[in-house]
Formats: C-alpha cells, structure tokens, sequence
C-alpha cells in the first residue's frame, strides 16, 4: 500500500514536469508563424447587470508573423473575414503585446464614462497560446442622463497555434 501511495505522489510531482502549457508568453515564444482563430461576444446591461456573452457570429482567422530583431519583437498581420483577406500591415510593426497582455486591468474615468480593459496572453502548450481582450464601458455615478452613454461589454478570444 505503501508503495502505490509513493508511485502516486512520484507520478503526480513528475506529471507537471513537460511543456504543455502554463508558462508564459514571451516574445521568443512568439517569433515564428501563427494561425489564430477570433471569437467575439458582447454582453449589454439589463436591470443594472450585464447580460451573458453573445456571439458576435463573425468568422475570423488571423495569420500572424513574429520576428526579434535588436531586441525588439516585430509582427506583420493577415486578416480574413467570412471569406474575404485583407492586410493589417504590409510592413513590420513593432509589437509589445508581452508588455500590454499582462492580465491586469487598467481602469479610465473621463466625464461620465468608466472604462475598463483586461488584456492577457496564456500559454496553452509549446505550440499554442490564448489571447483574451475584455473591454467594459459603463457610465459613472455622476452620469447625466442628457448623455447617450450605452453600457455595455465586449470580449475577443483567440486561439492561436503555430504554423510549421
């Protein structure tokens, strides 16, 4: 009994032993090609709460390319949408979606409006990633009803897997 109960303890400890996931996002992960899939929802507000999610119902794969020179991770971008292609960029852009998808939520008041954004990268496995923005826009405590201010929630996921 004893020693099933070590095998088990010696399985468990090993089994978060591989790369499957779990790590973080960085940009040497992320030099290479990637085919990412995009999932919108929107959520509006009813009786002072937000509804559930609702699928924006858009079909949109995003060819992405990454690349560090002198430091710097660069992207190029290929949109398509229900069919249709387009570029986002012809030429290299600098990126810092390892600085700005960190998981934190960066909060801003301007006149009656609170905006609320929470963007995050996790790693899903060596060859897989999830991108998650959240953006959330409601009115203050001092709003104005002469002012059209719509609360309302939007989320974009990605799924993202390496083209080899």
């Amino acid at each position: 009994m004893k020693r099933i109960a070590l095998l088990g303890l010696v399985c468990f400890a090993l089994s978060g032993c591989g790369d499957d996931g779990g790590g973080k996002v960085t940009n040497e992960f992320l030099v290479g090609k990637w085919e990412c899939k995009l999932d919108g929802y929107r959520s509006k507000m009813k009786n002072g709460k937000f509804t559930d999610y609702v699928s924006d119902g858009f079909n949109i794969i995003r060819k992405k390319e990454f690349k560090i020179e002198n430091n710097k991770l660069y992207s190029i971008s290929k949109t398509e949408m229900d069919g249709l292609s387009f570029w986002e960029s012809n030429d290299w852009d600098e990126s810092d979606i390892t600085i700005t998808h960190t998981g934190q939520t960066v909060e801003k008041k301007e006149n009656n409006l609170i905006e609320k954004s929470t963007n995050s990268l996790i790693k899903k496995s060596h060859d897989t990633y999830l991108m998650i923005e959240e953006y959330i826009k409601t009115p203050n405590e001092q709003y104005d009803s002469e002012d059209d201010i719509e609360a309302l929630r939007i989320k974009t996921e990605a799924f993202c897997t390496r083209i080899k």
